[in-house]
């Protein structure tokens, strides 16, 4: 299966399935020069299963799933990726950590940290992201 179908058959699950609208956003700069670099995306947002409670991930914690679509097309979060290694992060990937935080819209909740980031790789093109967020 091509790159290409698995993104296309991800996006059709997330419009068909029970997917919510979620905010990325990527904090840049150092306060008082900061600014928001946002992209809304379609994901499927759910509660831990049983077996990652059983590992002592907390019950707080929400696993999201989302398509690379709405970040290709907004380009999130702008800028290139470079090119030699070790600087060459592809930077529409959301990152563990302080600086990106995922925000949902439909439930109206404070912004929530990315603490785990899985992105999956065919061949040399981003086809999923799974992430776990907390806050």
């Amino acid at each position: 299966m091509s790159a290409d179908a698995y993104i296309a058959a991800l996006d059709s699950a997330l419009a068909q399935g029970k997917s919510e609208e979620i905010i990325l956003r990527r904090v840049v700069g150092i306060a008082p020069n900061q600014v928001n670099i946002d992209v809304t995306c379609i994901a499927a947002v759910t509660a831990m299963t049983s077996e990652q409670l059983a590992a002592g991930i907390p019950a707080t914690e929400l696993n999201v799933i989302l398509s690379p679509t709405q970040i290709n097309t907004a380009q999130w979060p702008g800028g290139h990726v470079p090119a030699l290694p070790p600087f060459n992060l592809d930077q529409r990937v959301p990152r563990a950590g302080v600086t990106d935080k995922v925000l949902l819209k439909t439930r109206g909740e404070p912004p929530r940290s990315v603490t785990f980031s899985d992105p999956q790789w065919v061949g040399s093109e981003l086809v999923r992201i799974n992430l776990r967020i907390s806050g």
